[in-house]
């Protein structure tokens, strides 16, 4: 399900991901659960070019049409094993498919191993639930699907606004009757 877009200048926009054939190594991490068979299909024709360069990572159950696939058991296997293709040059790429939260946190893990931003593509596919980062205890709701959530952190009612923190990987909350207290907006289904 692609994602709507934004005016909010801080709202991640998604390109389709292209392979570099200049490039060296192709580095391509999925989330299983969000690649059905067209987009399975899409990408390996994306990637055919590359294809002797290429390494894929799955998270969760491994499409089957994109050759030999590495599949891990959560994303904390992730790290270890790119790891275990030595030290990120400049010219290696990684391409990241699946939903918001899981794309970065494979990007903030990629930037801990040394990669550039430049040398990442980030493309959505899946739910467009979010990752929440709560201002007032700094900590992540997971899942979220509303527009307003309380904070698995605090437990403070939180507003889902639509900027967003590479830094965290996360959207906002604020808590939605800070001015006014007690004064809250009807929760809504906003993010399926």
């Amino acid at each position: 399900m692609p994602l709507k877009p934004s005016d909010v200048t801080s709202r991640p926009v998604y390109p389709p991901l292209a392979p570099q054939p200049g490039a060296g190594r192709h580095w391509l991490v999925l989330e299983g659960s969000a690649i059905d068979a067209a987009l399975e299909a899409e990408l390996a024709a994306t990637f055919a070019p590359v294809a002797p360069r290429l390494q894929v990572w799955c998270v969760g159950a491994p499409p089957q049409g994109l050759g030999p696939v590495t599949a891990l058991a959560d994303l904390d296997a992730l790290p270890a094993s790119l790891g275990t293709q030595g030290a990120p040059l400049v010219s290696d790429r990684l391409f990241v498919q699946g939903s918001e939260p899981f794309v970065w946190s494979v990007f903030l893990a990629a930037r801990q191993l040394g990669l550039a931003e430049s040398q990442i593509q980030l493309a959505h596919a899946g739910s467009a639930r979010r990752r929440v980062w709560c201002t007032h205890c700094h900590g992540f709701t997971e899942g979220v699907s509303t527009s307003t959530v309380a904070c698995a952190g605090c437990g403070r009612e939180l507003l889902v606004r639509d900027h967003f923190s590479r830094r965290h990987g996360a959207f906002m909350g604020v808590m939605v009757d800070a001015e006014v207290p007690g004064e809250r907006p009807v929760r809504e289904e906003v993010f399926p």
